[in-house]
């Protein structure tokens, strides 16, 4: 079982806190008064229904996000390989050990989903044409060199878990992964700065045409479900679930929700407090696209960070907040969070 991402965000957790000033007051822990019931015991199993639940709502478990029940929050995670990098044999056995089935092992224990059958087959079919393409030999025995890899903060953890496994099979190998974002990773592809970048949204059409103009020629690989999860603090004893018309109402642009009894009278007339993933993330683009109705369109006033285990504190250390990220984030730390059911 791999346990070396999770040690390392545990980590991460306690250093951000102590360089942000979060309190992480007493909904910390999953002991904290009104938690019970807060968050599943098991990964991919639902959490107990405390609170408003509306008809028709979806928790996110493994079960749900694989079978496609948990909509419209369900999401195809992606990366991008530059062709031009597959004559870096070291970008190649990466790649390789990625799509393998030890790889995509990986995909579960950072708390994905993985791909059917089907498309992981499809995906290394993929993967297998272009190598012909380029007329590049897959390479044999040890290799060496760099594999430069930035973009999602979502699918970090999955490539992150491939870069430290891979290590011990091609230890001259360097895979480090960056998390400046979907669209950042792509500012750095088209620039022919990375060889991978990770994408928690397909490439856009102007992503596209830049690739073009500066003659980068690339394979989308699928290789991993993600269930976007919305969470609210342990504390939180009034909502299990929302709609995705309440979601809208609470960020969409010049949202009038300052308070939860703004979205439903019967819940506490406290200020709300936002969390949420920056302009720059794949996540954000998703979330506003499927659920405000526009990609990018968003209220401004909430608290956006790159780096999603911030927003991990942010909510788990506020009892009047709301936010969203990854599946894995929240399978993390759902002794401190509490997830959502969904309404479509």
């Amino acid at each position: 079982m791999y346990v070396s991402w999770r040690v390392a965000l545990v980590s991460t957790l306690c250093l951000t806190l102590a360089l942000s000033g979060c309190n992480s007051g007493g909904s910390s822990s999953g002991g904290a008064a009104g938690g019970a019931g807060g968050s599943a015991a098991t990964p991919g199993e639902p959490p107990a229904v405390v609170g408003t639940m509306p008809e028709g709502a979806v928790f996110p478990t493994t079960e749900t996000v694989e079978q496609g029940e948990y909509q419209p929050l369900s999401r195809p995670l992606f990366i991008y390989v530059n062709k031009a990098s597959l004559k870096k044999p070291a970008v190649v056995s990466y790649v390789q050990y990625y799509l393998s089935e030890e790889g995509q092992a990986l995909v579960p224990e950072v708390g994905y989903v993985s791909v059917s059958a089907d498309q992981i087959s499809s995906t290394r079919q993929a993967f297998e044409q272009a190598l012909a393409s380029a007329g590049v030999a897959a390479p044999s025995g040890e290799v060496e060199g760099e594999v430069r890899i930035n973009g999602s903060s979502t699918v970090a953890p999955i490539s992150s878990a491939v870069s430290e496994e891979f290590h011990n099979v091609q230890p001259r190998v360097r895979a480090g992964v960056g998390t400046a974002g979907t669209s950042g990773g792509f500012k750095d592809f088209v620039r022919g700065e990375i060889d991978i970048c990770d994408a928690s949204r397909p490439i856009k059409a102007s992503e596209v045409e830049a690739c073009k103009a500066a003659k980068i020629d690339y394979i989308e690989l699928t290789i991993a479900i993600d269930g976007l999860t919305v969470v609210v603090n342990q504390d939180n004893d009034w909502v299990a679930g929302m709609t995705v018309e309440q979601l809208k109402k609470v960020w969409e642009p010049n949202s009038q929700v300052t308070k939860w009894s703004d979205v439903d009278p019967s819940w506490p007339a406290e200020p709300i407090k936002l969390f949420g993933p920056d302009t720059e993330s794949g996540t954000f683009e998703y979330f506003t696209e499927v659920v405000v109705g526009e990609a990018k369109s968003s209220r401004t006033d909430y608290q956006p960070n790159t780096n999603d285990n911030i927003l991990v504190n942010g909510v788990a250390g506020e009892k009047y907040a709301l936010g969203y990220f990854g599946y894995a984030y929240y399978v993390e730390n759902q002794d401190r969070l509490k997830a959502l059911a969904v309404a479509p």
